[in-house]
Formats: C-alpha cells, sequence, structure tokens
C-alpha cells in the first residue's frame, strides 16, 4: 500500500464489500482500501455460502434476525437487478412429512405471515 488510507475494510467478503460500499456513499470523499487474505474478492467465506437470500420465515417475528432477513431480501433484490447481477427468485416449499410435523408447519407458516411474508 502506497497511498495514504482513511478507512480500512479487513476482508473482501460479501460484508466487508458492503460495508466499504456503504461507507463510501456516506463519506465519498474518504479515501478506502480493503484487505484480504486472498487473491481475489469473495473467495473465502462468501464464495462458499449457499447463495441464498433469505426470506425470515424461520424466525421470531420482530427479532433481529428476522428483521435483518425481511429488510435484507427487499434492498437485495433491485440491488442487484441495477448493479447488473443476476438472482432467481426460486421459492421455497416446506411441507410436513407425517401428521406429527403439522404443528411445526403451521408455526413455520404463522411466523412468514407476521414476518411480512406472503404465501
Amino acid at each position: 500500500m502506497t497511498h495514504p488510507s482513511d478507512i480500512a475494510i479487513i476482508g473482501g467478503g460479501i460484508v466487508g464489500l458492503a460495508t466499504a460500499l456503504s461507507l463510501s456513499d456516506r463519506y465519498p470523499a474518504a479515501r478506502l482500501v480493503i484487505f484480504d487474505k486472498e487473491a481475489t474478492i469473495a473467495a473465502h467465506q462468501t464464495g462458499h455460502n449457499s447463495g441464498v437470500i433469505h426470506s425470515g420465515i424461520y424466525y421470531k417475528p420482530g427479532s433481529l434476525r428476522a428483521r435483518l432477513c425481511v429488510e435484507g431480501a427487499r434492498l437485495m433484490k433491485p440491488f442487484c437487478t441495477e448493479q447488473g447481477i443476476h438472482w432467481e427468485s426460486c421459492r421455497k416449499i416446506i411441507v410436513a412429512t407425517d401428521e406429527g410435523e403439522l404443528g411445526r408447519l403451521q408455526n413455520i407458516y404463522e411466523r412468514g405471515q407476521a414476518n411480512g411474508l406472503r404465501a
């Protein structure tokens, strides 16, 4: 690194890059540098995840995790479209395999409804 920086981000995965994007929007004059141990971006954990945009269906309504999933999914889709990043809305089907799972299935349905998801 030969140029001085105002902000240093450690990690060039999805979280590090999202942080860098947000900080560069917030502080456009700031000089930002990203450090990563890998030779390319998103080559470590980000490159090994499932690639799913989580809906928040399983999380307790009102919890931070549920709110972040719902809001993140709402923001991620138009962001990807605007940036020319391909994404698919493939949906998810959750089924009970026996009568004993019907109560849990109903609970998942109710959590999804409470989190603003639609069937």
